[in-house]
């Protein structure tokens, strides 16, 4: 009995002490945050940057290639930002496309025109925000987008919303929540405990801070993400942390992650493989990039979707990861304009607005 007393004992002291250490752990990066969360997106944005309204919220878009030439819409993955396609808009634009890389709340430095913590994740309505974009930026059929990883999930919705706006759909290793294998998306309530500790927007900002928008992490987080780990280099990772320092980062990033954990329950109807089937049919035409050595969305997924999608057109990048414009950008701007093909505008009706006409300027 009293071994087994002092066993109870020890472990309730190391027990103490961990808890003891979590809670310095997340004042100090608290207290960091506190001093680094203090610029405006107005004096961090990339000043050749723009933003543009579109009702809930202002999407800053960054644009690359001549004013005249087709729209190639690129929607980034998670933590991720348009500063962080790196050498890829380039790439596209000296093909001959108008390349606008958007930045989705909360990431960048989009910002909502509501409320702290009213802006709403879901697939459905980031979708919307694409579809506003897309609007001003050309007319029906006139605009490809390409979403990666989380972006894919919205650009895939609102591809399948409003098919007539899109000339083409190109997702890149699309986080779509599908199963290691190609499982079909479930819808997994979350937990109560979850619901009640992480319901509180200050819990949450504390946490983020202590984890995902603590700078020292942002190459480890990274280096989960890719196969070729010397593609991390300070200079990226120092493009991915710029955002970090806007006012109220980690409480938004922690908006998002909240919503994003119980994603799987929404009513979007890119979660419905049916949906997506009977879309597909008379949809616009479907590309899939995918790297073999992609650990996050396996390759195994691209195998689900060309059941789903039996017209997509599926392009491997063998030894690539789940972020192939930092892993190989020269091998993905091969298969994006392979798949994309010649950038020749498409006829416009005499209704439709020109490109460019309904530029606005830089004020968020």
């Amino acid at each position: 009995m009293r071994v087994l007393f002092r066993l109870l004992v020890a472990l309730l002291v190391l027990l103490l002490l961990a808890a003891l250490g979590v809670a310095s752990w997340l004042g100090y990066a608290t207290l960091k945050r506190s001093q680094r969360e203090r610029m405006t997106i107005e004096s961090l944005a990339p000043p050749s940057g723009r933003w543009v309204d579109v009702g809930d919220s202002r999407l800053f878009v960054q644009e690359w290639g001549p004013a005249d030439g087709p729209v190639l819409l690129l929607s980034h993955g998670t933590g991720a930002w348009s500063g962080t396609w790196f050498d890829l808009p380039a790439a596209l634009a000296g093909a001959g496309w108008r390349v606008v890389a958007v930045d989705l709340p909360p990431f960048g430095f989009s910002a909502s025109n509501g409320r702290p913590g009213e802006l709403d994740y879901s697939r459905p309505a980031q979708a919307f925000r694409l579809l506003h974009l897309i609007g001003q930026l050309g007319g029906p059929g006139e605009v490809t987008l390409v979403g990666h990883s989380f972006g894919a999930g919205p650009a895939l919705e609102a591809a399948m919303r409003s098919p007539s706006r899109l000339r083409r759909l190109v997702l890149v290793a699309p986080a779509l929540r599908l199963g290691p294998a190609g499982e079909a998306p479930t819808c997994t309530p979350l937990p109560g405990w979850v619901t009640l500790l992480l319901g509180r927007r200050d819990v949450r900002s504390v946490l983020i801070s202590g984890t995902a928008s603590y700078p020292a992490f942002t190459d480890e987080l990274l280096g989960r993400f890719v196969h070729r780990k010397e593609a991390i280099t300070p200079e990226r990772v120092a493009a991915y942390q710029l955002p970090m320092r806007r006012f109220s980062y980690s409480a938004d990033i922690g908006d998002w992650a909240y919503a994003f954990a119980g994603a799987g329950c929404e009513a979007s109807a890119s979660l419905d493989p049916i949906r997506i089937t009977a879309w597909a049919r008379d949809g616009p035409p479907v590309g899939l990039v995918w790297g073999t050595a992609d650990s996050i969305t396996p390759i195994a997924q691209a195998r689900s979707l060309m059941r789903w999608i039996p017209q997509a057109k599926l392009v491997e990048l063998p030894d690539v990861g789940h972020i192939p414009h930092i892993e190989d950008p020269a091998k993905l701007a091969t298969a994006l304009l392979d798949a994309l093909g010649p950038a020749e505008p498409p006829a416009r009706s005499a209704s439709a607005p020109a490109k460019g006409a309904q530029r606005k300027d830089r004020r968020p």
